[in-house]
């Protein structure tokens, strides 16, 4: 029997790699404070910051999972054929949590979001012609279906990394870009599998990273956690 993973994610981005990946997962969002949570840590150093949220969202998720009173179907923030996964899920079999997050460190400060154009504008035009690094934390959870719910086995953690050179953008083409709303709700400000691509002339590191998800670090976090990556594939219909 296949394994099931759950990503504590909304990213679009994220969902597609592993989707493409073989591995389509049940998506769950981790409604988190991520302000609270970077306050609250005693260090600015980057791949500490994004392990650190990429922790809270996917303990966050696990804690709804292995509270019996969240266990229930009506209290699944998920989609009814999800919930529907999950409850049908038979004792004894085991759930992956996936939690990630990723900022960029650009001129010394770690980005986000930019969230509006006047930011995401005055974010594109410091990335012109510079070489920032992206920083992908992850956190993965074993979990195994109880009687009355689920109960956390191990966690483990990583984060991926890349350096982007970015060719020369005019300002222009910033503010065309910025227009386009891309770059509004993306880590760092632009993405390399979207319209943002064509300004990224080098990568060095983690390809898979940049656009949110790890696929070697997720394969390498399962098996510690005693995952057998091949048994999270789905086959689907058209290729059965």
């Amino acid at each position: 029997m296949t394994d099931r993973l759950v990503l504590a994610s909304a990213s679009p981005a994220r969902l597609k790699v592993l989707t493409q990946a073989g591995v389509p997962p049940l998506v769950w969002p981790a409604n988190i404070d991520e302000d609270a949570v970077r306050t609250g840590l005693k260090t600015t150093d980057p791949s500490q910051v994004v392990t650190a949220l990429a922790q809270a969202k996917a303990r966050h998720i696990g804690q709804l999972l292995t509270n019996p009173e969240r266990s229930r179907p009506n209290a699944f923030s998920l989609e009814s054929k999800a919930r529907e996964d999950l409850e049908n899920l038979p004792r004894g079999e085991r759930l992956a949590v996936i939690g990630c997050d990723s900022m960029l460190l650009l001129n010394g400060k770690l980005r986000g979001k930019p969230h509006n154009f006047e930011r995401a504008l005055q974010q594109i035009h410091e990335l012109s012609g510079a070489s920032p690094t992206l920083f992908t934390g992850h956190c993965a959870l074993a979990l195994k279906r109880s009687a009355t719910g689920f109960t956390c086995e191990n966690e483990v953690v990583g984060h991926s990394q890349a350096t982007l050179y970015f060719s020369e953008i005019s300002a222009e083409e910033a503010r065309a870009y910025a227009k386009t709303k891309e770059p509004l709700e993306v880590a760092g400000g632009f993405t390399i599998d979207g319209l943002g691509g064509a300004f990224i002339e080098l990568i060095k590191g983690d390809p898979h990273g940049i656009i949110g998800i790890s696929l070697p670090l997720v394969r390498k976090l399962l098996t510690e956690l005693g995952f057998f990556w091949p048994n999270l594939w789905k086959v689907l219909p058209n290729e059965s």
